[in-house]
């Protein structure tokens, strides 16, 4: 996967590989560039474009050469998830793997159209596709893209046009983020969907399971 720093030419690529070396010893050199810079020094910087948004710019370029470069060899689950502590609303959708290019592209364009006060790199991570119904990856290999914005900063103008640009390439929305899609959207998007609606319908037909965001998103 790799994170693209708005009004930059720089990514942050990172690469996992399977290997039978030992795990490295969890430094405190390492652990300060994970918590400290990472997170704490990042939270400051989110905080001042948070108080000035005019600030966005200049701190995704500090922080595109500001991101620590380390190797570390440890346990999966250890090192698949990293820690998150600054606070931010995210939309992410899957395309099709042979678009990503062109959707950056288009996302770096509309960024410096609007000139959106964001600072969060834009986030890009490829998928092979699987078998699962209501899967973003559903029968296609996918690259998932999502967009960020700090905690406590107006988001919706810009996920709007990140909404846009995605569906113009196919997107599918990642259902633990947010989207703005009905059912009458899904149906044209996920090949099953009709299927699973027929069965949720059948298996919980007072709607025992579902909640406002659920009503809308599968018409009920």
């Amino acid at each position: 996967e790799l994170y693209w720093f708005v009004y930059t030419d720089m990514v942050q690529a990172k690469f996992m590989q399977i290997t039978q070396e030992p795990a490295t010893k969890n430094s405190a050199w390492n652990q300060f560039k994970k918590i400290g810079i990472e997170n704490g020094l990042f939270w400051l910087l989110s905080e001042g474009c948070r108080l000035f948004p005019q600030l966005c710019a200049p701190v995704s370029k500090l922080s595109a050469r500001a991101v620590p470069d380390m190797e570390e060899v440890g346990a999966s689950h250890k090192l698949f998830a990293t820690p998150r502590w600054v606070r931010f609303s995210e939309m992410e959708y899957s395309v099709p793997a042979d678009k990503m290019q062109e959707v950056v592209q288009e996302i770096r364009e509309c960024i410096q159209k609007h000139r959106f006060a964001v600072h969060f790199p834009i986030e890009c991570r490829y998928v092979k596709g699987d078998e699962i119904w209501l899967s973003p990856a559903y029968k296609r290999d996918s690259a998932y893209i999502a967009v960020h914005m700090y905690k406590g900063m107006p988001y919706k103008a810009y996920f709007q046009e990140m909404e846009r640009v995605f569906l113009k390439y196919d997107g599918r929305p990642h259902w633990g983020k947010l989207h703005e899609l009905t059912a009458t959207d899904l149906q044209e998007r996920l090949p099953m969907w009709s299927q699973f609606i027929a069965i949720r319908k059948e298996l919980d037909p007072n709607g025992l399971f579902l909640n406002p965001y659920l009503s809308r998103l599968f018409g009920v």
